[in-house]
């Protein structure tokens, strides 16, 4: 029966082995570059909204980023949305009277691609909405929330009664006045949509585009931690820590003063970023000092643990 079945066995390994390697083939790995450029962007109007569609050149993509530009050469542009890898479509309903350019972008785990070439469609409106949009602030670190204002759009006919929003993040709203926070750093075109009612002409509506620029907040401020202090041999001491990982610090500092229960601490070496270790010899025999690490970036300090040794 052992004989008979050892044959077998070793089939059953080598199918699971060979099952195993597929299975690690089919896995897609972290992207080690940014993915290909899309390429080929075509945008019609029709029936109300734009539609953009274009060439997807990469396999290794997770999402595309659809922009909006506010000059001719693109140089400053907003994202408006985004798709999910493999779709080439896009439609955006807040267009705005005249020309419309825009492009795309791919994006995976390891950064951005070029952007697309960019495309445009134009559209000629009667003129009868004139939509306005205050946004405060403009700009800052993520968490961003931004107070959105469109009070004072008007319209030749009738009243604007309609306020819809477009945040470029995806989430919409409406309302003369719309809050939204924006989480991920980035360049957002928000639009707005107004539409007025009550006039000879049905409901015409018109929009505008504001950007909000949201930044990265800053690495926290980290001090290295698990100081040690050791005294081998005579007249010397050994500094030894774990420095971080993620720091803004701009400079670190190793500082002393006498005594065990001290508080009176000055400079005694600044050292490299990326330093785990110090050898004090400046210190007296039988003499025990307490040391402390500084990490500072010019707005702030932090400390790291404190230890005390005596000088052999």
């Amino acid at each position: 029966m052992t004989t008979r079945t050892r044959p077998v066995r070793r089939l059953a390994l080598l199918l699971a082995a060979l099952s195993l390697g597929l299975l690690a083939l089919a896995t897609p790995s972290s992207a080690a570059t940014p993915p290909a450029a899309p390429s080929g962007l075509t945008v019609t109007f029709a029936t109300g909204a734009m539609t953009l569609r274009w060439t997807d050149n990469a396999s290794d993509e997770t999402v595309f980023t659809v922009e909006r530009c506010l000059t001719a050469d693109c140089a400053t542009a907003g994202q408006i949305g985004t798709v999910g890898a493999d779709v080439t479509s896009f439609v955006d309903t807040f267009y705005t009277p005249g020309g419309n350019l825009y492009r795309v972008k791919a994006v995976n785990a390891a950064g951005t691609s070029a952007g697309s070439n960019t495309a445009s469609a134009s559209v000629f409106t009667s003129g009868e909405v004139s939509p306005r949009v205050t946004a405060a602030p403009v700009s800052g670190q993520a968490p961003l929330t931004v107070a959105f204002d469109g009070s004072t759009s008007s319209a030749l006919n009738g009243t604007v009664t309609i306020w819809d929003w477009s945040f470029g993040d995806d989430q919409a709203a409406s309302g003369v006045t719309a809050a939204h926070t924006f989480t991920t750093p980035g360049v957002y075109a928000t639009r707005m949509r107004a539409t007025a009612t009550g006039g000879p002409f049905g409901t015409p509506s018109a929009s505008t585009v504001v950007l909000i620029t949201v930044t990265a907040p800053p690495v926290p401020l980290v001090a290295p931690s698990n100081l040690t202090a050791t005294s081998p041999s005579r007249g010397r001491v050994n500094l030894a820590w774990t420095n971080p990982s993620a720091t803004s610090a701009t400079t670190l500092t190793v500082q002393r003063c006498r005594g065990a229960s001290c508080t009176s601490f000055t400079r005694l070496a600044t050292v490299s970023l990326s330093a785990a270790s110090y050898v004090d010899t400046t210190g007296s025999r039988g003499s025990t000092y307490s040391y402390r690490l500084a990490a500072s970036n010019g707005t702030g300090t932090v400390y790291s643990n404190r230890v005390a040794v005596t000088v052999r």
